[in-house]
């Protein structure tokens, strides 16, 4: 599938948000943008800071932020639930070209807005991300060295 759009970073929401809506919760003392991947703290707020999917996640980040300048809380982010009807497009960061083999796997995160194809190690109960197809075009490639994931987040069994 051929995406019309390639960020730079970050989940990007391919199908409208249902109904139910976004979320909004407090930003801890952070900076996050459009497409982060967002985890809840100790505290009762969301951070960005996810390098593996988590088994708490509360969505993704439907806007940019910047609360680091703030107290934990003092702004509030809406946020993506992880639905799995909702479909997002996501940088590849890690290992290699993305291809028709990685359609049907489930892979962790290698940032807070791109996927590792090499890490396809998720424990049991925790999010992942499905691929549905990909895009690994010559426009693709040319934004992003190893093309886009097309998926959805779903829990690992």
């Amino acid at each position: 599938m051929k995406l019309a759009v390639y960020q730079a970073n970050g989940f990007y929401l391919l199908n409208g948000v249902g109904e139910g809506g976004l979320r909004e919760y407090g930003l801890a003392a952070v900076s996050c943008v459009k497409g982060d991947y967002l985890i809840p703290d100790a505290a009762g707020n969301v951070t960005n800071t996810a390098t593996a999917v988590q088994a708490a996640a509360v969505g993704i980040a439907a806007e940019s932020v910047d609360n680091s300048a703030g107290a934990a809380g003092a702004k509030k982010v809406k946020v993506i639930p992880l639905d799995m009807k909702y479909q997002f497009s996501v940088p590849v960061e890690a290992a290699a070209l993305i291809a028709g083999a990685n359609v049907g796997d489930t892979y962790d995160l290698e940032s807070n807005g791109s996927i590792d194809l090499s890490d396809t190690a998720i424990t049991a109960g925790h999010i992942g991300f499905m691929i549905d197809d990909y895009d690994a075009s010559a426009e693709a490639v040319s934004a992003n060295t190893y093309g886009y994931a097309i998926g959805h987040f779903q829990v690992e069994e």
